[in-house]
């Protein structure tokens, strides 16, 4: 089990280069009272309590870093002792694994890793731990994770009787299909989970078709976790100090063009009539040369995880094409607009949260006469209801992972 200080507090330009990749080379509550917060130790007895999270968190992306966080931060609240998953080998390049870059920097801070695959005392400490949890991410996604044979994030290798199996808001990404040959595999191997969660309702009835599984609609785990975390990881942010200014406007597009530009140019005009706030631009991270390109404008200086937060949690406005950098917008109650294009095949996920928060006006598509859509910039939104509605999809949530958890739902 690793964890470690990180001593980075800022981000240089080697850091940047080492974050890019190649774009060829991407294809149970306890019963036992214990500080769910004490790392495992090494040759000791595994407490009921823990729990392995299989996640995508060493994914050089600020949601699925965020995601794998929030969902080991709130099985903590629920009294768990948590452990990440060091990436396969077998999964994508080598460079995921590397401790130094953005998602290793802020994960070996943060949490508990097993190295499972280079540390054979953790991967003793993991046969020990008999509650395993996938989630909340793309693991199903065929194309993301290139075809992973051994259907490792179905817990094909995990054979145990005693050992307890949830997915939470795990995801088939946009193509919400499985290849044909491999149908038949992934039924028996999802059959034989405790609970299983998703975060859309077309990979709800994705899953019914498919393999005549109905899943719980859940929340991400970033509205679970309680939000001083994120409060805490922002207040470590070089920006604190480096930044002159206190409030900003926040944006965060991952695939940059020229319409997006035009909209994220045309709100930043409006939103300078109310707010005297600097725009702080964010790309994304696995891209980074290729995406700053495409957006056209300059980007953020300090990059971190922490930094995201920090200027995500103090911004006075948020443009966004990314969904948990709307997820955030909404968890801080702050004004945004997300820009999306109406054909893109994980849509599903973006409409889901915001019908279900009454927020569908926020969603700006690509195809929309953006002059009809600048009073987005000036409308603010009411959080008062939107906020109930999001306390109470996140008690459903919690309930059902309590559940699960116990063994009382599937």
């Amino acid at each position: 089990m690793k964890k470690r200080k990180s001593t980075v507090s800022s981000f240089s330009a080697d850091d940047k280069e080492k974050s890019y990749i190649e774009p060829d080379k991407l294809q149970t509550v306890a019963k036992e009272k214990t500080d769910a917060t004490t790392p495992l130790q090494k040759n000791k007895t595994v407490p009921e309590n823990t729990a392995a999270l299989y996640t995508l968190w060493f994914g050089l992306d600020y949601g699925s870093i965020l995601t794998a966080y929030a969902l080991y931060k709130t099985l903590e609240q629920l009294g768990f002792k948590s452990c990440l998953i060091q990436k396969d080998p077998a999964l994508w390049s080598e460079h995921y694994a590397d401790k130094d870059n953005i998602a290793g920097k802020f994960i070996y801070e943060n949490c508990d890793v097993l190295e499972v695959f280079s540390d054979e005392k953790d991967k003793e400490l993991l046969d020990g731990i008999c509650t395993r949890i996938v989630g909340s991410d793309v693991m199903w996604d065929c194309g993301i994770i290139n075809n992973y044979e051994d259907m490792y994030f179905c817990l094909k290798g995990v054979n145990k009787e005693n050992v307890k199996k949830i997915a939470y808001g795990t995801s088939f990404g946009g193509n919400c299909d499985i290849p044909v040959m491999k149908r038949s595999e992934y039924m028996q191997l999802l059959r034989k989970f405790n609970g299983i969660s998703v975060k859309c309702f077309r990979e709800a009835v994705a899953m019914s078709d498919m393999f005549g599984i109905d899943p719980e609609i859940v929340l991400d785990p970033v509205f679970l976790c309680d939000k001083q975390k994120y409060i805490q990881c922002a207040e470590s942010s070089a920006a604190n100090t480096a930044e002159e200014q206190k409030s900003f406007v926040f944006s965060y597009i991952k695939n940059g063009d020229e319409r997006k530009r035009d909209l994220l140019t045309r709100g930043y005009v409006i939103l300078l009539e109310k707010y005297a706030s600097p725009l702080r631009n964010f790309v994304d991270i696995n891209r980074y040369p290729e995406s700053t390109a495409a957006l056209g404008l300059e980007p953020a200086y300090h990059i971190l995880v922490n930094d995201w937060l920090h200027y995500i949690i103090n911004s006075d406005f948020v443009i966004t094409d990314d969904y948990y950098g709307m997820c955030f917008a909404i968890l801080f109650r702050k004004n945004f607009v997300v820009v999306y294009g109406r054909d893109m095949k994980d849509l599903s996920r973006y409409t889901t949260l915001l019908d279900q928060l009454g927020l569908t006006e926020r969603l700006v598509y690509l195809d929309d006469d953006f002059k009809t859509k600048e009073y987005l910039f000036r409308k603010p939104i009411k959080y008062d209801k939107c906020s109930t509605l999001l306390e109470q999809l996140k008690d459903a949530s919690l309930k059902w992972l309590t559940n699960v958890l116990n063994g009382s739902d599937k």
